[in-house]
């Protein structure tokens, strides 16, 4: 539930959850202009499943809104109907580490490792495909007991600072936010991602819409270290 932040009553965002702490901000950036938000910060899968219309399950409890805004990868609102859509950050796949450096994605092979689940997780799929590109066995990796992410990537930061795994894959600036080391490996794997206004959005939405282009937003997003990439 701490995904599930702000007002029931204001407008309703759904966004992938990598940045789940620079929304808590956002929120209040909203609200200080005047309007109520309610944000839910989860998987992109499940955001691209809201945006086609499916209600959100925690439990009993079904959460059968309609985003107004959606936060996606690009590719992700491609096949979406949406009323007006703009890239706004971009966002580097990184290795956390504990103790030992690990500079290399083969490095990962060596060591205690998680990963992001690549079903639920964008981030997931992207780095399966650089590492099977760079080093090979993906499958072998995951087989050979590294620890899979059940639904989210931030299940990584804690393994790590308990001293139960050496090493995960994350976003850059969750690595910021935790106050994790980490490494860069080439090739980069970059992810962006893309806001988009939803065709039965609500005159509010369209103005908390375009709150999100402005200077007090981006001042949040790179002060946890996103790349702005927005006009």
């Amino acid at each position: 539930m701490e995904d599930i932040i702000g007002d029931a009553s204001g407008v309703k965002i759904s966004m992938a959850g990598n940045q789940w702490f620079a929304a808590r901000d956002a929120l209040n950036i909203i609200n200080s202009h005047g309007f109520k938000a309610l944000i839910e910060t989860i998987p992109p899968g499940l955001v691209e499943r809201r945006a086609r219309g499916e209600d959100l399950r925690i439990g009993h409890l079904v959460l059968s809104y309609k985003p107004e805004i959606v936060s996606l990868p690009p590719s992700m609102l491609m096949g979406l109907e949406t009323m007006e859509a703009f890239e706004y950050v971009e966002n580097d796949v990184v290795i956390a580490y504990m103790g030992e450096a690990v500079n290399d994605w083969c490095g990962l092979k060596n060591r205690r490792t998680a990963v992001p689940n690549p079903v639920t997780e964008g981030i997931g799929a992207m780095f399966a495909r650089v590492f099977d590109k760079v080093c090979g066995g993906y499958e072998e990796l995951i087989a050979g007991g590294s620890f899979l992410t059940k639904i989210h990537h931030r299940e990584i930061p804690a393994l790590i600072r308990s001293n139960i795994i050496d090493a995960g894959v994350i976003w850059r600036t969750e690595a910021i936010y935790w106050g994790l080391n980490y490494s860069v490996p080439e090739p980069r794997v970059v992810g962006r991602l893309a806001m988009a206004l939803m065709p039965w959005a609500s005159e509010a939405a369209k103005d908390v819409f375009s709150l999100f282009k402005s200077r007090e937003i981006r001042e949040v997003y790179e002060k946890y270290g996103f790349k702005w990439v927005g006009k």
